[in-house]
């Protein structure tokens, strides 16, 4: 639905889709497709820029895979020393948006373990090159999620147009198509 002339509204389950299919098109196997497609879709709800953050990396195959597949398992790994070990220093590769990290973030602070080094203002596009893991985490307001599931997200129609055509290439087996014409 267009809102202006240069923004659209979005369901995030859409922003979803498509984000998975980009990354699938990128390579991504599908369990990593389905997290970046969390991670951009937490992201633009909550600090918003993820998606137009995601587009600029998706003709770049080697800054696809390091920071939107490797990222997430760096912290998932420094998560697991957290709880072995009282705290965990998670040192990115790469400085790596939040974009690519934001739902794992989430998830665990979500399991009760704080996330520090998340700057104040941060959005989608903010790039973080290390992060502390460890301590209690900060209780999550679900405003954003409860406000973007109501009322959808408000998306810059170039960066949503550029999202679909890349998301294009993505084949759907043929038995998907002849249940739709059907």
């Amino acid at each position: 639905m267009k809102v202006t002339d240069h923004e659209v509204l979005v369901a995030p389950r859409e922003v979803h889709d498509l984000v998975f299919r980009c990354a699938r098109v990128a390579g991504l196997d599908v369990g990593a497709a389905d997290r970046v497609g969390r991670n951009v879709t937490f992201a633009e709800v909550h600090l918003g820029e993820a998606v137009n953050c995601f587009v600029s990396v998706l003709n770049d195959s080697v800054r696809l895979l390091t920071e939107y597949d490797l990222g997430p398992d760096v912290l998932v790994s420094a998560e697991v020393e957290a709880k072995n070990a009282g705290s965990a220093s998670v040192v990115f590769g790469v400085p790596t948006p939040l974009a690519a990290l934001a739902s794992v973030i989430a998830d665990i602070e979500g399991r009760g373990i704080g996330v520090d080094g998340v700057p104040e203002g941060a959005t989608g596009a903010t790039v973080v090159e290390r992060l502390q893991i460890g301590g209690p985490a900060l209780p999550a307001g679900l405003a954003n999620t409860t406000r973007a599931a109501r009322d959808g997200l408000v998306m810059n129609s170039e960066t949503f147009d550029a999202l679909n055509v890349a998301a294009r290439e993505f084949l759907v087996a043929e038995s998907v198509l002849d249940e739709i014409e059907g």
